[in-house]
């Protein structure tokens, strides 16, 4: 009850300025890797070595990096391992959503985004922090704008979550 209390509570203070940036989906994806294997067969691409994906202002940081695609060439799901991921998007209204895991799926086709093991994920804006979520496990459903924070299968641990107070701006 209590976390459901909390994941309310950010659902109504950020109705709509969690959504990413509407052209994202419309660029181009780019990838670099120290090696590739791509199997058209299975519809998978794997990189590996200090991988780096682009596509628009989204930006995901791995070692490793694991593409599920379509025949048509169409993304279906991403997953990426490091030590830790890290993800970062720009939002409509200029905001930064960033996030870190040991693990991260994204599901193109639900605009999910999965963090798990010592997940964080934090808005920014003016490069500091608006609010910071901390948790073993963390869903970001990137088009609606909800986060679900829980301990994930070690029901373990709490989750953590930080809500600074609006900043002031200093009339001189």
């Amino acid at each position: 009850m209590y976390h459901k209390l909390i994941l309310l509570f950010i659902s109504v203070l950020l109705p709509s300025s969690i959504f990413a940036l509407s052209t994202d989906r419309e660029q181009q994806i780019q990838i670099e890797a120290d090696k590739a294997t791509i199997d058209n067969v299975k519809g998978t691409a794997t990189y590996q070595g200090n991988v780096i994906v682009t596509q628009g202002s989204i930006r995901i940081n791995a070692e490793t990096v694991i593409l599920n695609y379509t025949q048509k060439q169409g993304i279906e799901k991403v997953v990426a391992r490091g030590k830790p991921v890290r993800f970062k998007q720009r939002l409509d209204q200029g905001d930064d959503i960033k996030a870190s895991a040991w693990e991260m799926e994204y599901n193109a086709v639900k605009n999910m985004l999965y963090l798990k093991k010592e997940a964080e994920l934090r808005k920014e804006k003016d490069r500091k922090d608006i609010y910071t979520a901390k948790a073993s496990r963390i869903t970001y459903d990137t088009q609606g704008g909800i986060i679900k924070a829980d301990q994930g299968n070690t029901k373990k641990g709490r989750i953590f979550i930080t809500i600074e107070p609006p900043h002031k701006s200093s009339d001189k």
